[in-house]
């Protein structure tokens, strides 16, 4: 019995038995005692009915028979006495009356009688030694005076079988009753353990780290809320270790792409460096070759600051300044520094710039947003396309937007393009200079300054970035 379902069920059981033990031995006491009642009350009727009868001078023959009926009825013996004391009639257990000529007969209860009281006892009588009574006496009155008494005699061997028969009844009907709630019990205890069973089987589970298993319970009792509180830490686990592992994935992502991305430009300079140091290469060649090692140097001192930059801002720890600025007006000073990269790629570029009224922000970060956007759609746009700033007044507040006509990005690669080191076109962005990480550092300033990023795309057509900023309230 180490299951709870065991354990509950031995419990009921000891209860049901201890209750109805108790209710059965008060019960059992409460039938001997009333049935011992009515038996006396009866034999008291009984008697009165005869003394009735003597009362009304009947003949002895009619007074034999009614003395022997009860005899019969009680298997009881019945003296009739007169009123000096002295016995008139007397019919044994067996039914044989006499009529004695005036045998005396003493004693209190006689004495009792003949002075008008109604006598009720039990126990042992000295006519009747060793044998336990049951005896009643009542008197014969005519005319307002005592004439004589009726006693009756029964043995309480026959009442107390009879009283057995109906205990043994109650205690089978007890025990059937013990039976048949023990069965029910037990239905019970499984009903309520196999709740628990389930509870457990889940538990079990989530330790063996199945997060994803529940308990499917109903109502509103202790147990099923104990299995919909499971049911959520459940959740929640599953939530915060699908979280680690994403963590955990991103993490071991950067490093491999941190890794990648250092590796070309260390490998740049070393190899530079080797051949210069080797004496392999001189006069121009050799200046060639150092502005190559400052240009691979200048591109890890971009890629060292952006991942600051992109921690600090994941964090919380990048510092926004809180100012008014004029995003028309820093929109065109960061396009007045891509007009002659656009007129040395052959790229016609386009600004359309509208008054706006003023956005509260950084404007140092802005202008990254700005620079970041456009610096990313002149790598991807070839010669003789076009690549477009708008700054308009929106009524959520401004919206930025630039767009270029280059190669566009599928469908199925735009919710990425927001990671770090996501490239969609990796060699060409390495072969231009690109981090992986601008997207990524634009979508988050965007995001401190209340605002949200979009991007809309097709491919071989170019894509379009929306900034929408909110203006001082």
């Amino acid at each position: 019995m180490r299951s709870i379902a065991g354990k509950l069920w031995v419990v009921m059981v000891l209860l049901i038995v201890l209750v109805l033990g108790v209710l059965g031995l008060v019960q059992t006491k409460a039938v001997e005692a009333s049935y011992y009642r009515f038996e006396a009350q009866r034999m008291v009727t009984e008697a009165k009915e005869l003394a009735d009868l003597l009362a009304t001078g009947v003949s002895p023959q009619a007074v034999g028979e009614r003395v022997a009926f009860l005899g019969q009825v009680f298997q009881a013996n019945v003296l009739v006495v007169g009123a000096d004391g002295r016995v008139r009639q007397w019919c044994s257990a067996g039914w044989q009356c006499r009529v004695y000529a005036g045998m005396p007969v003493n004693g209190e209860d006689v004495q009792a009688v003949l002075g008008g009281e109604t006598v009720l006892r039990q126990g042992e009588h000295p006519f009747f030694e060793g044998i336990r009574l049951l005896w009643v006496g009542v008197p014969v009155s005519s005319g307002g005076q005592v004439i004589g008494g009726v006693f009756v005699y029964a043995p309480l061997a026959p009442l107390a079988a009879r009283v057995r028969g109906l205990e043994m009844t109650l205690i089978a009907a007890l025990l059937g009753g013990v039976v048949l709630a023990g069965v029910l019990s037990l239905f019970v205890a499984r009903h309520f353990s196999r709740r628990l069973v389930a509870i457990e089987k889940a538990a079990r589970a989530m330790a063996a780290g199945d997060y994803a298993a529940r308990v499917a319970l109903t109502g509103g009792d202790e147990v099923a809320r104990l299995g919909t509180s499971l049911n959520k830490l459940a959740a929640e686990l599953e939530e915060r270790v699908a979280a680690l592992e994403r963590m955990d994935a991103a993490r071991r992502d950067f490093v491999a792409a941190v890794s990648h991305e250092l590796r070309t430009p260390l490998s740049v300079i070393q190899g530079y460096t080797e051949a210069i140091l080797d004496e392999m290469v001189t006069g121009e060649e050799q200046r060639e070759y150092l502005n190559a090692v400052r240009e691979e140097a200048e591109r890890l001192r971009r890629l060292t600051d952006d991942l600051l930059d992109l921690r600090r801002m994941e964090t919380g720890a990048l510092a926004i300044r809180q100012e008014k600025v004029d995003l028309s007006a820093l929109a065109e000073r960061a396009a007045a520094r891509f007009k002659t990269k656009a007129a040395s790629s052959g790229i016609e570029f386009q600004v359309e710039v509208l008054p706006t009224p003023p956005v509260l922000g950084d404007p140092d970060r802005l202008e990254q947003v700005v620079v970041n956007l456009l610096d990313n759609a002149f790598r991807f746009t070839p010669a003789g396309k076009s690549v477009t700033l708008r700054v308009t007044p929106v009524p959520e507040g401004v919206a930025l937007g630039v767009c270029d006509t280059g190669p566009g990005i599928a469908p199925e690669e735009l919710p990425h393009i927001w990671e770090k080191f996501y490239r969609v076109d990796r060699a060409r962005t390495r072969d231009a200079g690109g981090s992986g990480l601008g997207l990524a550092i634009v979508k988050q300033i965007v995001e401190l300054h209340g605002g949200r990023i979009e991007v809309a795309s097709r491919p071989g057509e170019g894509s379009t970035f929306t900034v929408v900023l909110p203006t001082v309230q």
